[in-house]
């Protein structure tokens, strides 16, 4: 018996075995996030192969493993989204922005996500959409589809000029309040929650239906090598601009498949079962009949089975639902308290509600009626940290050299402890970036891999490095005098400059994408762009409560072009603003690109209002003349003024003339130009020409001028030029590639009238005579990013000479390479 039993072991253990080797060949090996640039075409359909060639042959069985892992807390300034992952597929719930920024620092991996689920259609749950779909296209997903209320369709039929899914397509279900989403891991259940019906009124005169056009511009021509239109063709738009605002939000309730019991060797011996294919067939649930005829059930030779546990998704924006919600409830009621079968009583509801709302009686009740054995996960506000650990993990090292110009970040971990006493009883759970919630096997929560903040740790990394410490006192050495002359508090100086992004294309875990914020005065400030997650960057940079002052002081956003980096976080701030201020908000002043209306109106119409938010001051129309009429008193500016620049169509530079001041005294008149995106550009010097301050894209390194000039951007040492030729008395570089990713690449000393930025960087004229000083530490800082960069550098300049040395020893016949 003992060896029957052994062979069974074996057969079954090597069985598994093969599948597992299997699977891993079979794996295609891309990464989950483009590293630098977007993928080659060709790249990404073979991806997309290998990838239905995996999934062809992964067994559809219920899977063993099935963990919800938080992607974002829903912590001020951070996303609330949820990813749940099988060892066969995955799923992610809602996707606000900043949620691809999360996922590529804590190693998400994207390459079998093919569901989307979204609770609302509003930005604070879809605005993380256009960038984790690039993301996915880049990594050979060939298709994904979009589940939740009515809209999500018109999204990327609306940004289809700025986010480019050539190679992946992207579908939206039709979630009907009866329809059940099923696959072999899940069943999923659309529970469909409306608001209390409102009275509309039509008398706002903004609410008019507007003949609204359409661009048909191709903001990405020049990456083709095609020859841009240097004007859009701008047609009527065929577009439905009848108002359709939230009304109805959807809960999820998914319950696992049921997965068979083990398989129980000892007992397959007893009822004669010998080692073969039967044993696959028991295992998966089938009776089978052994050659003398006897019937062996599945049953009586597997452990128990597991049902298949239950857990639920629910967002109540506001208590106009709660009534709905009370009337819903029977959809809720067979995995309360009173299922009737106690692994029907749900394991986990995780509530993306804000904490306002749950707060309510209504919402308590609901609550309450569930088993006490529910885990109610939380991710909203109370969470306090938003899981960017890498951002402060560098902040913290930028401290070091200087603690105004690099301040540390204002949010901490979560407190455990901490109970709120007004929802206590309903054991709520907090949550951080990378809490697990194992659903199968029932392990319950595990925080061991949770994303923490550790300062003694991020300053013990700055221990280790060998030159750094001489680097950082000869700094301070240097810095002393400018120390002792500071005698206004820097809170009184105006202008300051922060720097919130300086990332090319896309966020990485230390460069968020374009945003720089300009205080103009105690209280009028300007942003300049506004790239995805901009918001929760100044939350991270002033916290809660002074964010609420900046959002106040905030009178213009200027947007310099129509890619996506430097414009899809617009609705996040606005509604942030909005959200803080109340009846107390002001509309901003838009300074865009005309084409940008189409994109605004839609989504006014189709998903939220935003029209009452701003007014559109067209960027072409600052070309001949500039701002200075009425419109700039609020704004602490005493001009704007733009001119055409050489990237993308409708691509802009602009210039800012403002009076400084210390303490409230007047100073020098003070002139700020920023570049936007573009090479090397005459008009750009024209307009800047005796600049205070010029802040200059310096996309690429030296050595890649060619790619530099294909992507229509500048290099280091042209963006130093650009300075140099409009007499800039200081230049700021910043747009890095993410190559580049903590410090751009620098043979040379800096000059003394040169920066490099940072993300959340705060500079005042004062500053700006010392920050090349900064260079040595900063290189000493990152010597392994820099040695990195230097080695990538020494293998282009092999490659370039092999190629040059192969072409001409064969001048007959071109490289191959080539």
């Amino acid at each position: 018996m003992y060896k029957l039993l052994a062979t069974l072991r074996s057969n079954v253990v090597c069985s598994a075995t093969v599948i597992r080797f299997y699977s891993s060949k079979s794996k295609p090996k891309w990464k989950s996030f483009p590293s630098k640039m977007p993928l080659d075409p060709k790249h990404i359909a073979e991806a997309q192969k290998q990838r239905l060639k995996l999934k062809q042959k992964v067994i559809k069985a219920s899977p063993g493993i099935v963990n919800l892992q938080i992607v974002g807390s829903g912590a001020p300034g951070a996303p609330a989204s949820v990813y749940l992952f099988s060892d066969q597929t995955r799923y992610l719930f809602n996707c606000g922005e900043g949620t691809q920024r999360l996922a590529y620092e804590h190693k998400t991996k994207l390459s079998c996500l093919e569901n989307i689920f979204m609770t609302r259609t509003c930005w604070e749950r879809i605005g993380g959409l256009p960038g984790i779909c690039l993301t996915m296209q880049d990594v050979g997903v060939p298709s994904v589809t979009l589940h939740g209320p009515p809209g999500l369709d018109e999204l990327f039929k609306a940004m289809r000029r700025f986010v480019i899914l050539k190679d992946m397509k992207v579908e939206a279900a039709e979630c009907k309040p009866d329809d059940v989403f099923d696959d072999h891991v899940m069943s999923l259940k659309y529970v469909a929650i409306h608001r209390e019906p409102q009275s509309v009124s039509n008398s706002d005169e903004e609410d008019k239906v507007e003949e609204t056009t359409v661009d048909d511009t191709d903001y990405y021509a020049y990456e083709k090598r095609k020859k841009a239109e240097p004007k859009a063709r701008i047609t009527v738009a065929r577009q439905d601009w009848t108002k359709r605002h939230e009304e109805s939000v959807i809960a999820y309730i998914c319950k696992l498949k049921l997965r068979f019991g083990q398989l129980s060797l000892e007992k397959c011996v007893d009822k004669g079962v010998t080692p073969g294919p039967l044993l696959g067939l028991l295992k998966n649930g089938n009776d089978v009949t052994l050659t003398n005829g006897t019937v062996v059930k599945s049953s009586d030779v597997r452990g128990p089975d597991d049902p298949g546990p239950v857990f639920i998704f629910i967002d109540i924006p506001s208590e106009e639902y709660l009534r709905d919600l009370e009337d819903k409830n029977e959809a809720f009621a067979p995995y309360q308290s009173t299922a009737t079968e106690e692994s029907d009583q749900a394991m986990y509801v995780l509530h993306f509600s804000p904490l306002e709302v749950m707060q309510k009686p209504e919402y308590r009740k609901f609550m309450d009626r569930f088993s006490a054995s529910t885990r109610h996960i939380a991710l909203n506000e109370i969470n306090s940290f938003s899981g960017y650990i890498a951002s402060h993990r560098i902040q913290y090292h930028l401290n070091q050299l200087d603690k105004h110009i690099f301040p540390l970040l204002k949010e901490e971990n979560n407190d455990y402890n901490k109970q709120d006493t007004t929802i206590q009883d309903c054991d709520l759970v907090r949550s951080s970036s990378l809490s697990y919630l194992h659903v199968r096997p029932r392990k319950g929560i595990d925080r061991t891999q949770e994303a923490i903040l550790n300062p003694s740790e991020y300053l013990q990394e700055l221990e280790v490095l060998p030159d750094f410490k001489i680097a950082l006192n000869q700094l301070q050495q240097k810095l002393t005098e400018r120390k002792s002359q500071q005698q206004v508090a820097r809170a009184e100086k105006f202008p300051r400059v922060v720097f919130l992004g300086t990332g090319s294309s896309i966020p990485n875990k230390t460069r968020n994408v374009s945003a720089i914020l300009v205080h103009t005065s105690p209280d009028s400030s300007i942003l300049l762009d506004c790239g995805e997650g901009t918001a929760g960057q100044i939350v991270r940079f002033f916290g809660s409560e002074r964010a609420e002052h900046v959002f106040r002081s905030l009178k213009a956003i200027y947007i310099s072009h129509l890619h996506a980096d430097h414009h899809l976080g617009l609705f996040a701030l606005l509604q942030t603003k909005r959200k803080l201020l109340g009846s107390n908000n002001e509309k901003i002043l838009l300074i865009a690109p005309e084409q940008i209306s189409y994109w605004l109106r839609l989504y006014d119409c189709r998903f939220e209002p935003v029209h009452r938010d701003y007014v559109l001051v067209k960027n072409a129309e600052l070309v001949d003349q500039p701002l200075r009429d009425e419109r700039v008193l609020d704004l602490g500016v005493t001009e704007i003024a733009t001119c055409r620049v050489r990237h993308c169509p409708h691509s802009f530079g602009v210039a800012l003339q403002m009076n400084s001041s210390q303490k409230g005294e007047p100073g020098e008149t003070v002139k700020i130009t920023y570049s936007g995106d573009t090479m090397p550009c005459q008009d750009l010097v024209d307009l800047g020409r005796g600049s205070t301050i010029l802040i200059h894209e310096a996309t690429m390194e030296d050595e890649l001028e060619a790619e530099a000039r294909i992507k229509m951007h500048s290099t280091l040492t042209q963006a130093i030029e650009q300075g140099r030729k409009m007499g800039a008395k200081y230049t700021l570089l910043t747009h890095f590639s993410q190559r580049y990713a903590k410090i751009p690449r620098i043979e040379s000393e800096l000059e003394m009238n040169l920066g490099i930025a940072f993300d959340n960087m705060e500079v005042t004229l004062d500053d700006l005579p010392h920050l090349s000083l900064f260079y040595p530490a900063l290189k000493a800082m990152f010597i392994s990013h820099f040695e990195e960069m230097e080695q990538k550098a020494l293998k282009r300049g092999n490659k370039k000479m092999r190629l040059e040395g192969g072409s001409d020893n064969n001048s007959k016949e071109p490289s191959p390479t080539r």
